[in-house]
């Protein structure tokens, strides 16, 4: 995926729906945290621990909402306004696609915040 065009602000918005997205069936696949660790990868923190805070701080805020419908799409309403263009909404949610079917199989509950995303992102 190409970021050029992503601020470190949008870039972080993505690991939060995408973090939201590997928390989304319950199961953490390794593939999909090779793929969180490459977004990491690309955002610029003044410290490892600056990167690890924010890693942290990411996976408590989707956790919060993982359990609760309404309460996801608040999270996910919130994310899409980090998105104001709407090319950026787009690779953000091929994103999340690809990461949700990095797995090889997407579970009921990833194909729900999938739709939500595309409700939520006007696309």
């Amino acid at each position: 995926m190409n970021l050029a065009k992503f601020t470190d602000q949008q870039k972080q918005s993505l690991l939060d729906l995408l973090v939201a997205g590997m928390y989304a069936d319950g199961k953490l696949a390794s593939i999909e945290d090779v793929k969180i660790q490459g977004l990491l990868d690309t955002i610029k923190f003044p410290s490892g621990d600056a990167r690890n805070h924010f890693m942290d701080a990411s996976v408590t805020r989707a956790r919060q909402h993982a359990g609760a419908p309404e309460s996801m799409r608040a999270f996910v309403a919130e994310i899409a306004k980090g998105f104001p263009a709407p090319e950026l909404r787009r690779q953000a949610c091929d994103a999340l696609t690809d990461l949700l079917a990095s797995d090889k199989e997407v579970a009921e509950k990833e194909s729900q915040l999938l739709a939500v995303v595309k409700e939520e992102f006007k696309l």
